[in-house]
């Protein structure tokens, strides 16, 4: 079943129901990778209610066993009553997504910029948190570290995308490109982050040993200067 394929069944399932159905991400963008990324789907319903969202329990059910993560499920309130904690998420699926069906419900939609820089430090912090946490138990397993890794980079291209738009730039569309002018613009080397970039475009093999644990250390700190910088950044 295809993006286009779940739109189709939810709008015979919802009708007049369904305001909207949204691809968006690495799949409308150019860094999708067979192997890691995913295809992300949110919908918008008249009425975000149990009694709706159960009439699409199959459709969901196959959609996920298929590999895929389920739908997010909005109604158009609720997607203005969001923008203030989910800046990242809506400003980057206002730059990378396909209406698949009806009107384009991020059409017009602003963010505050205090509300997107809180979320970047949010979600640097939280994130390596949990790497270091990750780190700890399993430093003995470099191949889970350096997975752990690949799998991890989207959430800081997002917090990347977020610190470019915070200094005035619109981020580009490509990572390594993201990636490069982030490393222009603060005192940090993306040399780790190209690394990254090209194991999950399979253009390189994962690092193995003690070379997954170097590299690890490498994101690691690249990833705090760029926290460090989030965190002192004034915006107004």
């Amino acid at each position: 079943m295809t993006p286009h394929d779940l739109a189709r069944e939810l709008e015979r399932i919802y009708g007049e129901d369904l305001k909207a159905a949204v691809l968006y991400g690495s799949a409308v963008g150019r860094d999708y990778s067979r192997k890691y990324s995913d295809y992300n789907v949110f919908c918008v319903l008249s009425e975000a209610t149990p009694a709706l969202l159960s009439k699409s329990n199959r459709v969901v059910r196959k959609w996920v066993k298929q590999g895929n993560p389920a739908p997010h499920f909005f109604d158009a309130r609720h997607i203005e009553q969001s923008l203030d904690v989910f800046p990242m998420e809506f400003l980057d699926m206002l730059d990378r997504h396909e209406t698949l069906i009806g009107r384009d419900p991020l059409a017009g939609i602003t963010v505050d910029l205090k509300n997107l820089r809180h979320q970047c430090e949010s979600e640097l912090k939280g994130k390596i948190i949990h790497m270091r946490s990750f780190y700890a138990a399993n430093c003995d397993s470099p191949k889970a570290v350096a997975r752990m890794m690949v799998e991890s980079f989207p959430t800081f291209m997002a917090a990347m995308r977020g610190t470019l738009r915070l200094l005035g730039k619109k981020p580009p569309a490509d990572a390594r490109a993201v990636a490069e002018l982030i490393g222009d613009r603060l005192d940090i080397n993306p040399a780790v982050f190209y690394d990254v970039i090209e194991i999950r475009r399979g253009a390189s093999m994962m690092p193995r040993g003690d070379d997954a644990l170097a590299m690890f250390e490498r994101y690691l700190t690249e990833l705090a200067a760029l926290t460090s910088f989030v965190d002192t950044m004034n915006v107004e």
